[in-house]
């Protein structure tokens, strides 16, 4: 008796679930029967080619797990990245892409010769049918035109195109699915997988790749821009008039009682990086614009008893972050003002002794816990806005809006809301607003933004979560070091010296955290600064960015309860195996 590709494909892949990945294994659902295929195919009006026949006569898709929808988290079985789909949602995505077919297919913007993606395809085709899917909504097609392609499994991708040329069948992809899981093997599809076993469910991890040192941009981002030295005022005289006019995207920051070395101490300054800058030589570029790591300027000065901080330019203002407000208001009170400029947002923070009081920003209405109402703190403060981002009625959820046009605030309307909050802050702090010296030369120093705070919390996954309560304490704490060491060396931070000495410290029973400025915490901050820089090659910004979560991770596993840190380190692993490594030590003695 014949068997086809098809048939001894998918004999091949139940035979390796049922062995390796029972739960998986029993996710997939019974065949489609003949009937319902035929009468599919009828209502989308093409002809499925016999592969596709074959396929659903074997398995009708996957059933969905407790939370609704097919998980591989839960023992759904999927292809490399993508969900199959059931003979009932093949039928429901062809109709809805057929519906946008006929309304756009007079247009020429659909078919073409070749598909964006750079090979044969054309956009999209009414006769393309996806048979599964992934979280972006790209989509496995079968071409189902009549012609030399018919029966050809391409890739879709959202808004880009189709693609085909690697699977000349379904067959033939479902014979590389089969050929990967008995082999191990890497199967690319779109991304490259490779098949791992977990407590008895099958799960496709990224292949790790082999990563090269990226370059370092930072002695670039040290650098000042050459400009023309401005026209040499007095450090002492005000701002015109005018005032706001001339000052968008900026943060101002004011500590009572201290000076200006403190303020750049707290703020984060590089000491190399400290010199007298006027406002042209502190402006900071666009990252978009340039490839330099983001280094902002603050220029600093003293007034009346308060010390100020002046931030301009697009970046993150380090003054709205609450990490800087704690740290600049340690024994003391900070309050910053900052602006968006003429299409807002405003907004405004107060922190006694690295508490925070109260926040008021005029686009979110929500307050943190925690924090007093701005508007008892701040008298005469403006509304929010009425599109501003609010509590619903029950206080589930926060819901936002849009204004609608001619209701968004004029830039002279702005400037007003603005000054009234200048006015308010005065009144309640007497800090001058703005303080004296702006348009003149102000001592300054370049930032190394300090370490976010991990307010995202990464619990451990569930499957792991009675074997991490049943683990004795030191056994956790071995547990996390040496998962932590793994990362390290995975993402390449363990190349710096204040790295592997830290790791050495995360299995003992008091773990010391982070010392502020201490050799550690330069050394993640500026990994973390190196994340922020576009590069021309992207490989070089993909190397950073996983090198500063894995700092993030070090930085929860050094400060952090074992199980809380624990969260992001082994949710930020590259081996493919970490979950059979992390059971053993576990449960190992």
């Amino acid at each position: 008796m014949h068997v086809s590709l098809m048939e001894e494909s998918w004999r091949r892949i139940d035979s390796w679930l049922a062995a390796n990945a029972p739960r998986t294994f029993a996710s997939l659902r019974p065949p489609a029967s003949e009937e319902a295929i035929s009468a599919a195919a009828a209502e989308l009006g093409v002809k499925f080619p016999a592969d596709l026949v074959a396929y659903l006569r074997h398995h009708d898709g996957v059933s969905p797990g407790k939370r609704g929808y097919v998980s591989p988290e839960e023992g759904g079985f999927t292809f490399p990245g993508f969900e199959p789909y059931t003979l009932g949602q093949i039928v429901s995505s062809g109709l809805g892409k057929q519906e946008t077919w006929a309304r756009y297919a007079e247009d020429g913007l659909l078919e073409g010769p070749e598909g964006l993606l750079g090979g044969p395809g054309g956009y999209w085709h009414r006769d393309f049918l996806a048979f599964a899917r992934n979280i972006s909504a790209d989509a496995l097609v079968v071409d189902c035109r009549p012609g030399e392609s018919f029966g050809a499994v391409g890739q879709d991708a959202e808004a880009e195109g189709t693609i085909f040329g690697k699977w000349g069948s379904l067959a033939a992809f479902m014979e590389q699915v089969a050929d990967s899981l008995e082999g191990g093997t890497v199967m690319t599809v779109g991304l490259s997988y490779v098949p791992v076993v977990d407590d008895g469910m099958l799960l496709w991890e990224l292949a790790p790749e082999r990563r090269h040192e990226p370059r370092s941009l930072f002695d670039r981002g040290l650098a000042d821009p050459v400009i023309a030295a401005p026209r040499r005022t007095t450090s002492h005289a005000a701002p015109t008039k005018s005032w706001p006019s001339g000052y968008d995207d900026f943060c101002l920051t004011f500590a009572q009682a201290l000076d200006e070395d403190e303020l750049l101490i707290r703020f984060g300054a590089l000491p190399e990086t400290r010199r007298p800058r006027w406002r042209e030589e502190a402006e900071s570029p666009d990252q978009w614009q340039s490839p330099s790591v983001l280094l902002p300027v603050v220029r600093v000065g003293t007034h009346d008893g308060w010390a100020f901080g002046m931030e301009e330019g697009h970046h993150i203002l380090e003054g709205t972050r609450d990490e800087v407000l704690r740290r600049v208001s340690r024994g003391t009170r900070a309050v910053s003002v900052s602006y968006r400029g003429e299409s807002g947002p405003i907004s405004v923070s107060l922190f006694d002794n690295g508490e925070l009081v109260t926040k008021y920003h005029t686009g979110w209405a929500v307050l943190p816990d925690g924090a007093r109402d701005p508007f008892e703190v701040f008298s005469g403060l403006p509304p929010h806005d009425e599109w501003a981002a609010r509590w619903d009625p029950d206080r589930q959820v926060v819901v936002s809006g849009l204004p609608m046009p001619g209701q968004e605030p004029t830039p002279q309307q702005w400037q007003e809301r603005l000054l009234a909050v200048c006015d308010t802050v005065v009144r309640r702090c007497g800090i001058p607003l703005p303080p004296p010296g702006l348009d003149g030369e102000l001592d300054s120093a370049r930032i190394l933004p300090l370490l976010a705070d991990n307010n995202f919390g990464v619990s451990v996954p569930d499957r792991f979560a009675s074997l991490v309560d049943a683990a004795p304490p030191e056994r956790l704490r071995r547990a996390l070091a040496a998962q932590m060491s793994a990362l390290a060396t995975e993402t390449g931070l363990d190349s710096y010296q204040e790295v592997t000495e830290a790791l050495l410290l995360l299995s003992a029973e008091d773990r010391p955290g982070i010392t502020d400025d201490s050799a550690l915490d330069l050394r993640l901050r500026r990994v973390h600064a190196e994340a922020q820089v576009t590069y021309a090659d992207w490989n070089d910004r993909s190397v950073w960015q996983d090198r500063a979560m894995a700092a993030r991770a070090l930085a929860d596993a050094l400060s952090l309860p074992v199980r809380e840190a624990l969260g992001l380190v082994i949710g930020c692993r590259q081996d493919p195996h970490w979950r059979q490594e992390f059971r053993k030590q576990l449960t190992d003695d």
